[in-house]
């Protein structure tokens, strides 16, 4: 049985309490996102802290925008990291490039955050977005990374590490 792009994200956005009429409790929600946050460390990180480059790259093969349908990232950035602190907290800005080309890029300028509960680092990033699609608008990413592997953080190190992610875009109103 086939469905219909529009179909899917109805059923998306049900499952995701973002459709008209979901309560007042509940904000608007301009654009949700899932998909996957990776990056690739050099040299790899081990289990000494050591100042890295690194490529954080995102890809969000499914939002509910039916304009922004789905989209990208990727940023650069240098930190002392090691494989028990993948991520020291900071702030940065990064631009989200929409799969249509008629949904201008939206740049969030954001504040992240790592906590570690239960071997998995969870990182936050929370802030605004200050161009493009959907600005203004305030948004949340959030990404869990799991322990890296002990063995290979004792030897040769680890070179990249994927996850999932999802990003909420919340519009000011």
């Amino acid at each position: 049985m086939k469905r219909s792009l529009a179909g899917c994200l109805a059923v998306v956005l049900a499952a995701s309490g973002s459709v008209a009429g979901a309560g007042p409790a509940q904000a608007v929600v301009g654009q949700e996102c899932v998909g996957t946050w990776a990056v690739t460390y050099d040299p790899p990180i081990t289990n000494t802290p050591q100042l890295v480059s690194a490529t954080l790259t995102g890809v969000f093969p499914l939002c509910t925008d039916l304009v922004a349908f789905n989209g990208h990232y990727t940023q650069s950035f240098t930190d002392t990291v090691s494989c028990t602190t993948l991520l020291t907290a900071g702030a940065a800005s990064r631009t989200y490039h929409w799969g249509n080309p008629a949904a201008a890029p939206s740049t969030f300028t954001y504040n992240w955050t790592v906590s570690v509960a239960g071997g998995q680092a969870v990182i936050t990033n929370t802030g605004l977005i200050t161009s493009g699609r959907f600005a203004p608008g305030s948004a949340v990413q959030l990404t869990t990374l799991a322990t890296p592997d002990v063995v290979q953080c004792a030897g040769s190190g680890i070179t990249t590490l994927t996850r999932p992610t999802t990003l909420t875009i919340l519009p000011t109103t």
